[in-house]
């Protein structure tokens, strides 16, 4: 009875090996697959073990296989098949023998598979008439080829099919890191629901331009840190993927005093926007200077972007009438432009802990980050201490928010009845 041969008893390249003998089989009609067609196979593959030996042994395969090929076309190796004949696809018991050589010449180094040179070994090793003259006329060495050093490391048909599974996963896990977030998504919905009812209501709720104010900041809360996350992408860092960081979700940016407790003091006492999101970059794997600094700076170049976008109008039109038809609405807009001037006045500082230092700090001499390292932990409580208790400090900052906010056109007295409104409880 004919064995039955499963293809995890192979290498990858064994199996298309034995894949491209049927495929040569059938070309030629031949009614059984033999070792003939076998070493057709083996021939035809070109990074195995089995044809990598050859080639280091002397031995052109190309030749080989061209004048295999030749005697396969003059119809002199095979029987044809005919009309009657039911039996093609077959194994030939002489393959069947050879199939079995090769796996026990696995088995005898303690491979659980056999390769193309486990094959290229059996075939030589069990010769067909047509086999053994090619074998005379190529002076092929059996023992040669099995003591051959290894050229081509060939992978199991199992291990394959696993890693396989694995890339499947991690491409599947890779498109998921990268799917904005439905709660980025929600957000921004529901800013512009709000937003569309500040515009259109004559005397909208108190609560609506706080909530409005509020999730169009976590929402360029969350831009600010995408940011910082896409450009370490970029730059060489693939760890933020894995973290979830380029899904704009801002629950992955959260650290409860930086994201929440501060920005909230900050918003409520002085209307002063703070970022204080968390996102954790590996330095080390930026690929130079000029990017690590990049990537400080796209958090602040985000808030940027969002104010640009947001000033538009601001900037194409000059009619004060316009805005104050829509006052609420333009109002919640203005606050919002005047908080992202604030986090980005903030955030370009170089202070440790601050996105201009850390612009800076790939330039910094070692001495610099020694002598300044007691203040990476300390850098927001000095921050609060010189706006609150530093006047040049509070009257240079307040200078460049209020000059950046003429440049974008956006009305001043437009910024002051929008923060008066956010209190809604005051």
């Amino acid at each position: 009875m004919q064995q039955t041969f499963l293809p995890e008893q192979f290498s990858v390249q064994a199996v298309l090996a034995i894949q491209q003998a049927n495929a040569i089989a059938a070309r030629t009609r031949a009614i059984l697959l033999s070792p003939s067609h076998l070493l057709y196979g083996l021939l035809a593959q070109k990074e195995t073990d089995a044809v990598g030996v050859l080639t280091a042994l002397g031995h052109d395969t190309e030749k080989m296989l061209r004048k295999l090929k030749e005697q396969f076309e003059s119809r002199q190796m095979v029987r044809w098949q005919g009309s009657g004949d039911k039996e093609q696809g077959r194994l030939d018991p002489a393959l069947d023998r050879v199939l079995n050589g090769a796996l026990e010449e696995a088995r005898s180094v303690g491979v659980p598979f056999a390769s193309t040179r486990d094959l290229l070994v059996s075939v030589l090793s069990y010769p067909t008439a047509e086999i053994a003259e090619w074998q005379r006329t190529w002076s092929v060495d059996v023992e040669s080829i099995r003591q051959a050093p290894v050229s081509v490391y060939e992978q199991s048909v199992t291990d394959a099919a696993e890693q396989y599974e694995q890339a499947v996963e991690r491409a599947r896990e890779a498109r998921r890191s990268q799917r904005v977030s439905p709660v980025f998504l929600g957000l921004s919905a529901a800013m512009i629901g709000i937003g569309a009812y500040l515009y259109q209501a004559t005397d909208p709720a108190p609560i609506a331009i706080f909530a409005f104010v509020t999730i169009g900041w976590v929402v360029s809360l969350a831009l600010h840190e995408f940011g910082h996350a896409l450009m370490a992408y970029i730059g060489g860092d693939y760890t933020v993927a894995e973290r979830g960081y380029l899904t704009l979700n801002p629950l992955k940016y959260t650290h409860p005093v930086l994201s929440i407790v501060m920005p909230v003091i900050f918003l409520l006492l002085g209307g002063i926007g703070l970022p204080g999101g968390a996102v954790y970059v590996h330095m080390g794997a930026i690929r130079n200077r000029w990017m690590q600094s990049v990537v400080s700076a796209a958090g602040p170049a985000a808030n940027g972007l969002f104010a640009l976008a947001l000033a538009l109008p601001f900037l194409f039109i000059s009619d004060v009438g316009f805005f104050a038809e829509k006052l609420y609405f333009w109002a919640a807009i203005a606050l919002l432009i005047f908080l992202q001037i604030t986090a980005i006045a903030f955030n370009l500082l170089p202070m440790p802990g601050l996105d201009g230092f850390g612009i800076l700090a790939p330039w910094l001499p070692m001495s610099v980050h020694r002598m300044l390292a007691p203040l990476y932990s300390f850098g927001y409580l000095l921050l609060i201490f010189l706006f609150w208790y530093v006047d040049a400090f509070r009257s240079v900052f307040w200078t460049f928010v209020w000059l950046a906010l003429l440049e974008l056109k956006v009305i001043p007295e437009l910024v002051e009845i929008g923060f008066s409104l956010y209190r809604f409880w005051t």
